[in-house]
Formats: structure tokens, sequence, C-alpha cells
């Protein structure tokens, strides 16, 4: 067995066993389990030492490794209440917390969201502190003052515990972020302590900043379309706009995803052209390591900014077993570090569905789109949206019920704009900068970018039965064309010259 068979068993093993393992989340697993375990790759690495049963004995091992891990990183993981964390008291009962700020704040127009760190905690009735951990999402509907990362705050509420929502696991989504526990606050104070100021600190700021230059640059909604496409913003956006983008099947370009920053890739790979493709990676990486540092370094862009460079790695590299296996190692350290991304996390979901389409469907579609120019990266833009379309529809379907029957369409009539669009908004703000008159001048130019997306998106929604709801998907069905997808691309293999 070859070293990248291997590694394929093991990875496969490893990936599919932390599925199966969202059914059953222990903080501590049997005794007798970890045993048999054992004994298992103690058996694997003495017939691995014996001639006859070597390759057998190697390939169970692999799996008894991806077995193990999978369970160790469910363990260290798997969260238990504690009488020394908050959501213990969280019983619907008045309780007073101190804490910080530790994450973005997030403000709507009614109301703004806080992930708070709790040190101390008083029920009510009690003079007493008691010493706590663990984070609070804290709803806040006064408007004012604004509180900011790093704020220490007095914060008087109930303590409850998230509950499904119209079918919605709130619960489950706010666990990604280790938040077991909610607060609608009735009073907030600042505490009088200095804010510490560290580097999420400035990137938090410098995003205001951003996104404020690109208020006065453009008009809405234009202005928070550029901040979603830019900073993954999504908060200023009108619902109806909101809806034609999930009816014409575009909601993917107002979030920062794999998808978004493989085109933020290919734009500038586009631009340098004249370079030999080996030279044009490491710019183009640098590039999605400062933006991604830039909007403020988020998890979820973070985990965008893994996956789209490795959709870079699919697009440049030679070797489509290479790039196989280093967006599954890729996947296998996130998950590592948080197995509840492969369960729960959406953003993740589709982000890896669009980079194995891009890894695995991209030699097959880009013979179909020579006759495209390939200016400033729109042929490769365009070739990225149709294969992480086609890998991706089904996983958006079984999360989210909805199917556009004008996705396809509008894609390819989006995807030369969107690159541009991207470009031209930067430009505006970082020359706005330097004269507001100029800045003015390329903006409008990304205002055009903008406003054929949002043509293109309500004129399709508006067609009658442009998209289909779904109370429940079978998974057989998405079991089925992903066998499909396979099939194609298992043909197209065979069919490519060598």
């Amino acid at each position: 067995m070859t070293p990248g068979r291997l590694s394929l068993t093991f990875l496969l093993t490893f990936l599919s066993s932390t599925f199966f393992l969202q059914w059953w989340q222990r903080t501590q697993y049997p005794f007798e389990l970890w045993l048999g375990i054992g004994i298992l790759i103690a058996l694997c690495v003495i017939g691995s030492l014996q001639e006859e049963t070597r390759t057998p004995s190697i390939w169970m091992l692999a799996i008894a490794l991806g077995i193990a891990l999978a369970f160790w990183s469910v363990t260290r993981t798997t969260h238990r209440p504690t009488s020394q964390t908050v959501d213990w008291y969280a019983r619907g009962r008045p309780v007073i917390v101190r804490g910080v700020i530790v994450d973005e704040p997030d403000r709507r127009p009614l109301q703004t969201h806080y992930t708070v760190e709790a040190h101390l905690l008083s029920q009510s009735g009690s003079s007493s502190w008691l010493p706590i951990s663990g984070r609070i999402l804290v709803t806040d509907r006064n408007g004012w003052p604004k509180y900011q990362y790093g704020d220490a705050l007095i914060i008087r509420g109930k303590l409850e515990r998230p509950e499904i929502i119209n079918g919605f696991h709130y619960d489950q989504y706010l666990s990604l972020t280790d938040i077991y526990t909610v607060m609608n606050a009735t009073t907030i104070e600042r505490q009088n302590i200095p804010v510490t100021w560290n580097l999420f600190t400035m990137l938090y700021a410098f995003k205001d900043r951003f996104e404020a230059r690109l208020n006065r640059l453009f008009p809405e909604p234009h202005a928070a379309f550029a901040a979603g496409l830019l900073t993954g913003s999504r908060r200023g956006i009108p619902e109806r706009l909101s809806l034609s983008f999930m009816r014409s099947g575009l909601t993917h370009i107002v979030a920062i995803s794999g998808y978004n920053i493989t085109i933020v890739i290919t734009v500038i790979m586009g631009l340098l052209f004249w370079l030999p493709l080996r030279w044009r990676i490491l710019p183009a990486a640098t590039a999605i390591i400062a933006f991604t540092i830039l909007v403020g370094a988020s998890a979820s862009v973070v985990r965008a900014a893994v996956m789209g460079i490795l959709g870079l790695l699919a697009l440049s590299l030679g070797r489509q077993s290479t790039t196989r296996l280093t967006i599954l190692w890729a996947a296998l350290l996130m998950i590592i570090w948080n197995p509840k991304h492969l369960w729960y996390d959406a953003s993740f979901q589709l982000s890896f569905a669009a980079v194995a389409g891009l890894a695995e469907l991209s030699s097959f579609i880009k013979p179909r789109l020579t006759w495209i120019p390939n200016v400033l990266g729109v042929r490769e833009s365009l070739e990225a949206t149709i294969a992480a379309q086609l890998s991706s529809v089904p996983v958006a379907l079984l999360i989210f019920g909805n199917l556009s029957l004008v996705a396809p369409l509008a894609n390819i009539l989006v995807a030369p704009a969107i690159p541009l669009a991207m470009l031209l908004c930067t430009l505006a703000v970082i020359v706005s900068y330097g004269s507001f008159f100029f800045g003015q001048l390329i903006a409008s130019l990304g205002w055009a970018m903008l406003q054929w997306a949002i043509l293109v998106a309500e004129t399709l929604a508006s067609i009658p039965s442009a998209a289909l709801h779904f109370e429940s998907v079978s998974v057989w069905v998405i079991v089925a064309y992903y066998v499909g997808l396979a099939g194609v691309v298992l043909w197209n293999q065979s069919t490519s010259p060598p």
C-alpha cells in the first residue's frame, strides 16, 4: 500500500468516525473502548513486523489510529457544565455578571450582540461574587452607549440556555464559539478599567473605519453589499435584497468564504499573468493572509482563508492526488481543533465542498471555457464559480432546504463582475484617503459592478418558481448526486491525457 493510500485511509476514517460521533458526544468514553482500541493498535504493530501480514496490518493500523484520534478529539472539546461555568446558573433567574467583550460586536438595526467572557457572577438577592468562566451572548436592545471589543462590563439580566428557533438549532450554532448561555440585558455598565490594546483591538477598529469609508463612498444598499464582499458583514443588507440573493442562488457572494477568497486569489494571479505560475502563488497567498488580518481575522475568516489557499493549490498544482490529500489534512487539523465545525458549521461545510469541487472538477471545466477571454482572471473566476456551485449546492440544499433553479445562470452572469467589484471597491477606499474626489471616481465604477450583480439577482429572483423550498431532503438523493459527480470525475480522469 502506497503512502498516499495509507494517508487517505487514515484521513477518511478519522473524518467519518468524527462525523458519526456527533450522536455520541462524551467528555469521557468507557475504559473498555480505549482498551479495545489499544489492543487493536498493538496487534497491528506486531502484524506489521511480519512479512506475510504486513500490508493488511498497516492498513488496519491506519484505520485504528483514525478512530482513536476521532474519539480523543471529541472528548477534548465536549463541554460539561460545572459550578465554575456560567451555564450552570442559566436557569432563567436574574443575575449580575462581570465580564469582558472578547469578540467583535454584532451590531444590527434594533439590537447588538456582545460575546462576553464572564469572570464573576452574583445571584439575585446575594451580595457575594462567585468566580466563574465561560462565554455569554448578551443582547442589548438599548442601542446606546455602544461598547467595543475589550470593554469590561457589568451586566444585569436573566441567564438562559439557547433553544431551537423555528427548527434552527441555535444552541448548536452558538456552541461553535463555546457559547452555551444567552442573556437579554436589562442594564449594562462599563467598568472603569482601561481597555488593553492588542492586535484584535486594532483590527476591529480598522474594520469599522473601512466600513465607514465604504458608507461615504457608496449609497445603500451598495455600501452594505460592498461590505459583505470585502469584510463579510451582512448586517446592513436590506431584507428584500437578501431574499433576492437567496432566491437567485447568490447568497454566498456576500459572506467571506473559501469560494470568495479563491476569487480574490484568481484576480491577483490574473494581474500577475506575466509571471511564471510558481512565482504567482506566493504573492497570492500573501495577499490572502494580509486580507484576513485586515478584516479582523475571526475564526470563520481564518477557516475561509485556509480553504481559499487550498483552492489556489487546486487551481495551480498539477497532481490532483496531492491536492486532494492537502485538503483532507487541512480539514483534519481544523476538526481536531473543534469537531463541531464538521457537525454544525455550515460555513465550513460549504467551504470544504466548494474547495473540493475546485480540486476535482476544475480539470473537467477548464477545457470548456477556453472561449472566454481571461482578463483580470475572469475565466478562472468563472471556472471557480461553476466548480464550487456544482459541489456545494447539494450541501446547501440539505442544510437550508432551498434550491435555486436560476442559480447556474445567475452565477455565470455575476461571476465576471464580482472580482472587478472587489478590486474597485478596495481601490476606491485606499485612493479616497489621498483624494476623496478620485476615490469617488473609482467608486462609481465599482458601483456599476455592484449594480449589475443586484440587477441580476433581483431580475432572476422575480421569476415565478425561481427557487424551491423543501421541508426535508432525502440524504439518499444527495448521495446519488455525489455518486454521479464522482462518476464524472473518474470518467474525466480516465479520458484525460497523462
